[in-house]
């Protein structure tokens, strides 16, 4: 009985397998984003190269200086701001760092919604709906959304605009999927190709199933553009509330969580698996906060050696949060390290 429920469920829930108006060739790898959210005004399209963005916040390109998005919470998880550098201490590899540049940041979002749209997701489609509307309605005046939809390959719906209408016209086109497969390594790498040139910071908003098909780039091809990347990845997982209706909880979902909870961790970033379609405003609030009550900082490493390895990162912080003459440790959210420069 539990099948025959399970199969009548997907018949009818199953959309006819069509992207309403979206375009099925994907856009060619170096024409993506013709034009980067610049500081100021508004977006130009075909703006010259010396215009736009050279990495100098891509830590994975830097010469000598690594920069960190840092999230400080107390052990209750509520947002701590009003921090000093002195509050900070950074360690590579266990060795203490001296920072070199710190500032709160006060800054607009700067994201890339990355959404899985293959034939899985026609089981949760209300999932996807519900993350990419509720994500569209935290948004405010000077923030920067791009969007990206995949299944067999990445598909560009939307350069980098702060206009509402042509976000919304983007998200509308998630409707119905075309293809079965959903190459998540791919996406994942596709996107952060495209944002690591990209000033200040980024996050990839990751709405997906987990699952991935046959990508052309391994788990650990993924792992490795995550460990360079100069993003935070935010990972919501839809079919959570099927999943469990319908104890669906085979080792391909079981990895495809996995997945999810690994390059949020990466990066500095967070994820998420709603149950329910009423968790999902918090989640968006909770994103939202934690993007505008960052801070950022830099320290030139005093490891010269530019060997292409892995260095690990640790941020410590303590402060007087309750005003008793006591320092207390507070809990850090950043990246676990980055990528050194090869020769």
């Amino acid at each position: 009985m539990r099948i025959a429920g399970f199969l009548l469920f997907i018949g009818l829930c199953l959309p006819a397998l069509i992207l309403s108006g979206a375009p099925r060739k994907a856009a060619p790898l170096d024409a993506i984003f013709d034009q980067n959210p610049p500081k100021k005004g508004p977006p130009v399209k075909n703006a010259p190269d010396q215009d736009k963005p050279k990495g100098q916040t891509a830590i994975s390109v830097s010469v000598d200086l690594v920069n960190l998005q840092v999230l400080v919470t107390d052990k209750k998880g509520n947002i701590i701001t009003g921090l000093q550098p002195d509050h900070f201490t950074i360690y590579e590899d266990n060795v203490k760092q001296e920072i070199s540049h710190f500032a709160p940041i006060d800054a607009g979002i700067t994201a890339v919604m990355l959404v899985d749209f293959s034939k899985w997701v026609s089981w949760f489609i209300e999932d996807v709906w519900n993350s990419i509307y509720g994500f569209a309605d935290s948004l405010k005046p000077g923030d920067w959304v791009a969007v990206i939809g995949y299944d067999i390959r990445p598909t560009i719906l939307t350069d980098f605009t702060q206009r509402r209408d042509q976000l919304m016209e983007a998200l509308s086109r998630f409707n119905t999927p075309a293809f079965s497969e959903s190459n998540l390594c791919d996406a994942l790498v596709f996107a952060l190709d495209r944002v690591e040139e990209i000033d200040g910071k980024v996050a990839v908003l990751l709405v997906s199933t987990g699952l991935d098909t046959f990508s052309r780039y391994t788990w650990d091809d993924a792992l490795k553009k995550c460990k360079s990347a100069n993003a935070s990845i935010y990972s919501i997982s839809v079919g959570q509330s099927v999943r469990i209706r319908y104890n669906i909880d085979g080792i391909d979902w079981l990895m495809a969580d996995n997945r999810l909870r690994s390059v949020a961790e990466l990066t500095g970033g967070d994820s998420y698996f709603p149950r329910f379609p009423g968790e999902m405003p918090s989640i968006f609030k909770n994103i939202s906060n934690s993007l505008r009550s960052q801070y950022s900082l830099a320290y030139a490493s005093s490891n010269p050696k530019h060997d292409g390895k892995f260095r690990k990162i640790r941020v410590e912080v303590k402060a007087d949060i309750y005003k008793d003459g006591k320092p207390v440790p507070l809990k850090v959210q950043t990246r676990q390290g980055y990528l050194a420069r090869e020769k």
